[in-house]
Protein backbone atom coordinates (compact mmCIF):
# COMPACT_ATOMS: atom_id res chain seq x y z
CA UNK A 1 0.00 0.00 0.00
CA UNK A 2 1.35 3.35 -1.12
CA UNK A 3 1.70 6.21 1.22
CA UNK A 4 -0.90 8.44 0.34
CA UNK A 5 -3.50 5.46 0.33
CA UNK A 6 -2.20 4.78 4.20
CA UNK A 7 -2.72 8.02 4.82
CA UNK A 8 -5.89 8.30 3.68
CA UNK A 9 -7.26 4.90 5.53
CA UNK A 10 -5.66 6.28 8.63
CA UNK A 11 -7.37 9.98 8.01
CA UNK A 12 -10.52 8.11 7.31
CA UNK A 13 -10.02 5.86 10.68
CA UNK A 14 -9.84 8.85 12.60
CA UNK A 15 -12.88 10.24 11.02
CA UNK A 16 -14.96 7.30 11.64
CA UNK A 17 -14.14 6.74 14.81
CA UNK A 18 -14.84 10.15 16.13
CA UNK A 19 -17.92 10.34 14.48
CA UNK A 20 -19.07 7.06 16.66
CA UNK A 21 -17.88 8.75 19.74
CA UNK A 22 -19.59 12.65 18.90
CA UNK A 23 -22.95 10.36 17.98
CA UNK A 24 -23.26 8.36 21.15
CA UNK A 25 -21.51 10.78 23.42
CA UNK A 26 -22.87 14.66 22.06
CA UNK A 27 -25.56 13.88 20.12
CA UNK A 28 -27.23 10.57 22.57
CA UNK A 29 -26.10 11.31 25.76
CA UNK A 30 -25.89 15.23 25.71
CA UNK A 31 -28.39 16.17 23.68
CA UNK A 32 -31.34 13.87 22.86
CA UNK A 33 -30.64 12.08 26.50
CA UNK A 34 -31.43 8.87 24.89
CA UNK A 35 -34.11 7.41 27.11
CA UNK A 36 -32.19 3.54 26.39
CA UNK A 37 -28.99 4.63 27.17
CA UNK A 38 -30.38 6.51 30.57
CA UNK A 39 -31.35 3.03 31.26
CA UNK A 40 -28.28 1.33 31.29
CA UNK A 41 -26.84 4.33 32.99
CA UNK A 42 -29.08 4.30 35.66
CA UNK A 43 -29.29 0.67 36.19
CA UNK A 44 -25.29 0.59 36.25
CA UNK A 45 -24.72 2.80 38.66
CA UNK A 46 -27.77 1.77 41.26
CA UNK A 47 -29.16 5.75 40.21
CA UNK A 48 -32.32 7.15 39.12
CA UNK A 49 -33.76 10.33 38.56
CA UNK A 50 -30.79 13.75 38.68
CA UNK A 51 -28.14 10.99 39.46
CA UNK A 52 -28.35 9.08 36.40
CA UNK A 53 -28.89 12.45 34.68
CA UNK A 54 -25.86 13.59 35.67
CA UNK A 55 -23.75 10.07 35.33
CA UNK A 56 -25.26 10.39 31.45
CA UNK A 57 -24.13 13.97 31.20
CA UNK A 58 -20.42 13.17 32.58
CA UNK A 59 -20.73 10.13 30.34
CA UNK A 60 -21.48 11.88 27.17
CA UNK A 61 -18.77 14.93 28.17
CA UNK A 62 -16.17 11.80 28.15
CA UNK A 63 -16.78 10.63 25.32
CA UNK A 64 -17.03 13.71 23.50
CA UNK A 65 -13.66 14.29 24.60
CA UNK A 66 -12.25 11.25 23.44
CA UNK A 67 -14.00 11.92 19.81
CA UNK A 68 -11.71 15.69 20.07
CA UNK A 69 -8.60 13.70 21.21
CA UNK A 70 -9.18 11.14 18.24
CA UNK A 71 -9.87 13.61 15.87
CA UNK A 72 -7.05 15.40 16.60
CA UNK A 73 -4.78 12.71 16.45
CA UNK A 74 -2.46 13.83 19.51
CA UNK A 75 -0.71 11.52 21.15
CA UNK A 76 -2.40 8.62 19.13
CA UNK A 77 -1.21 5.61 20.52
CA UNK A 78 -2.35 6.35 24.02
CA UNK A 79 -5.21 8.01 22.90
CA UNK A 80 -6.65 4.67 20.92
CA UNK A 81 -5.45 2.50 23.80
CA UNK A 82 -7.65 4.25 26.18
CA UNK A 83 -10.25 4.08 23.71
CA UNK A 84 -9.61 0.48 23.28
CA UNK A 85 -10.02 0.27 26.98
CA UNK A 86 -13.21 2.49 28.04
CA UNK A 87 -14.72 0.45 25.30
CA UNK A 88 -14.20 -2.97 26.49
CA UNK A 89 -15.04 -1.79 30.07
CA UNK A 90 -18.36 0.01 29.03
CA UNK A 91 -19.34 -3.01 27.06
CA UNK A 92 -18.41 -5.63 30.10
CA UNK A 93 -20.34 -2.69 32.06
CA UNK A 94 -23.11 -2.38 30.64
CA UNK A 95 -23.63 -6.44 29.97
CA UNK A 96 -22.83 -7.58 33.32
CA UNK A 97 -24.75 -4.39 35.24
CA UNK A 98 -27.56 -3.67 32.94
CA UNK A 99 -30.37 -5.63 33.90
CA UNK A 100 -30.73 -6.71 30.79
CA UNK A 101 -30.69 -2.83 29.73
CA UNK A 102 -28.29 -4.96 26.13
CA UNK A 103 -30.79 -6.75 24.36
CA UNK A 104 -28.02 -8.51 22.63
CA UNK A 105 -24.68 -8.97 24.33
CA UNK A 106 -22.64 -10.63 21.71
CA UNK A 107 -24.29 -8.46 18.87
CA UNK A 108 -22.94 -5.60 20.61
CA UNK A 109 -19.58 -6.70 21.08
CA UNK A 110 -19.60 -7.76 17.27
CA UNK A 111 -20.76 -4.02 16.41
CA UNK A 112 -18.11 -2.63 18.70
CA UNK A 113 -14.98 -4.98 16.32
CA UNK A 114 -14.83 -2.58 13.31
CA UNK A 115 -14.41 0.46 15.72
CA UNK A 116 -11.10 -1.85 17.91
CA UNK A 117 -9.66 -2.41 14.93
CA UNK A 118 -9.50 1.34 13.89
CA UNK A 119 -8.01 1.97 16.92
CA UNK A 120 -5.61 -0.77 16.52
CA UNK A 121 -4.89 0.23 12.70
CA UNK A 122 -3.82 3.73 14.64
CA UNK A 123 -1.95 2.50 17.33
CA UNK A 124 0.15 0.30 14.88
CA UNK A 125 0.38 3.08 12.18
CA UNK A 126 0.64 6.23 13.88
CA UNK A 127 -2.14 8.95 13.07
CA UNK A 128 -1.69 9.79 9.90
CA UNK A 129 -2.10 13.20 8.51
CA UNK A 130 -3.69 16.35 9.67
CA UNK A 131 -2.74 15.98 13.26
CA UNK A 132 -2.79 18.71 16.01
CA UNK A 133 0.20 20.23 17.06
CA UNK A 134 0.79 22.06 20.19
CA UNK A 135 3.66 24.81 20.07
CA UNK A 136 6.12 25.15 23.28
CA UNK A 137 6.37 29.14 23.92
CA UNK A 138 9.16 30.49 25.84
CA UNK A 139 11.67 27.67 24.70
Amino acid sequence: MGAMAMNLLLLGARAAMALVWLYNGLWLKIVLRDPHHRAIVASVFGTNGWGADLALFGIGGAETLLALGIASGMASRFVNGFQIAVLLAMNVLGIAFGDGGIAHPVGLLIQNLPLVCCAALVMIQGPGPFVVRLRKYGS
